[in-house]
C-alpha cells in the first residue's frame, strides 16, 4: 500500500515543475505514470541496494520520493520551456508574461529558456551533493555519541518520552 501512496505522490511531485506551462493532460498522465514506475521500483530495488552498498539509510523515501520525481520533473519543465510555440502561448506576448520576462530576457528564446531550465538542474543537483556531503560529514563526527546497536531505532535515547503501559 505505501508503494502506491508514494507512486501517486510523486507523479504530483513531478508535475508540478511544469504544471503552469501547457503540458496538456496526456503529458500529465505520462509524466505522473513514468515518476510512479520509478518511484516504485526505487522503492523497491534502489533503496536497499543504497542502504547495503553504499551505507545511506533513507527512512522517509526521501530519495525516492522527492528526488528521483523531481529531477524527472525539472527535466519535463525544460523540455516543455524549450518547445514553446507562438501558436500554444497565443503569440510572443504571450510566451512573454508565461515566463515573466522583463527588459533584457524579451530576447530570449524558448530554447534559452529550456537552457536556463536545465541549468537550474545543475545548480540544485551541485547544492543537494554539496550540502548533503557537509551536512553527512559532519553528522559523522564522535562528539554526537551514537547509541548501541540495541538502541538505534529508539527515540528514548534522545527524548524524553511518557511512559506507556503496553
Amino acid at each position: 500500500m505505501v508503494h502506491i501512496q508514494n507512486a501517486t505522490l510523486a507523479g504530483g511531485v513531478a508535475v508540478g515543475t511544469a504544471a503552469e506551462m501547457m503540458l496538456m493532460p496526456y503529458g500529465s498522465l505520462i509524466v505522473g505514470f513514468i515518476c510512479g514506475i520509478v518511484s516504485t521500483l526505487g522503492f523497491k530495488y534502489l533503496m536497499p541496494l543504497l542502504s547495503s552498498k553504499l551505507k545511506l539509510h533513507d527512512t522517509c523515501g526521501v530519495h525516492n520520493l522527492h528526488a528521483m520525481p523531481g529531477l524527472i520533473g525539472g527535466i519535463v519543465g525544460a523540455v516543455t520551456a524549450a518547445s514553446a510555440t507562438e501558436g500554444v502561448y497565443n503569440g510572443k506576448e504571450g510566451i512573454y508574461r508565461m515566463f515573466r520576462y522583463e527588459h533584457a530576457a524579451m530576447i530570449r528564446t524558448p530554447s534559452v529558456q529550456g537552457g536556463y531550465q536545465a541549468a537550474g538542474i545543475a545548480v540544485s543537483l551541485a547544492f543537494a551533493f554539496v550540502g548533503g556531503s557537509i551536512v553527512g560529514c559532519i553528522l559523522k563526527l564522535p562528539i554526537w555519541g551514537d547509541p548501541a546497536d540495541e538502541n538505534c531505532c529508539d527515540d528514548a535515547v534522545y527524548w524524553e518520552l511518557p511512559e506507556y503501559d503496553v
